[in-house]
């Protein structure tokens, strides 16, 4: 399988990971999370769930090589959620903590980051995610859907 035979023409979502085909012929197989902190070294279980969801998804992944294997860190927040908006040092606005969706959260992070810098307001959809909420741990919107989820 190369360039001219790709196995896949179209990224797939995997229940615990993705695939996506490049166009050089390779395909990717990623997804796993893992909770170890700034460790960059892949586990083995963490190497055997991507390459078992990839084959369960795609058999014919077993007669492709593996060309590189490698660690990435994804930022995340306290309470799992992004933080966005000001940071409390001027001039300095943050747009983190998006965990593993930040590519699907790409969009609006960029709409309320750059609506924020060139009009200095922060649109209310962003509200609940500004940073300072840690001030006040009422304030994640996490905590609040849980609140509100044990009050119905």
């Amino acid at each position: 399988m190369g360039p001219a035979t790709p196995l896949l023409h179209h990224v797939i979502w995997l229940p615990r990971g993705y695939l996506v085909p490049r166009l050089d012929g390779r395909l990717i197989v990623g997804g796993t999370v893992e909770e170890r902190g700034f460790d960059d070294r892949l586990t083995a279980g963490g190497l055997l769930a991507l390459i078992e969801g990839a084959w369960r998804a795609v058999p014919a992944i077993e007669e492709l090589p593996v060309a590189e294997t490698w660690v990435g860190f994804r930022p995340g927040s306290r309470d799992d959620a992004p933080m966005l908006g000001p940071s409390g040092l001027d001039q300095f606005v943050v747009a983190t903590g998006h965990h593993r969706n930040g590519i699907l959260l790409t969009p609006i992070t960029a709409n309320v980051i750059s609506g924020y810098v060139l009009t200095g307001q922060l649109p209310e959809v962003a509200a609940p995610f500004v940073p300072d909420r840690f001030n006040d741990p009422r304030q994640s919107p996490v905590r609040r859907l849980a609140d509100s989820a044990i009050a119905s």
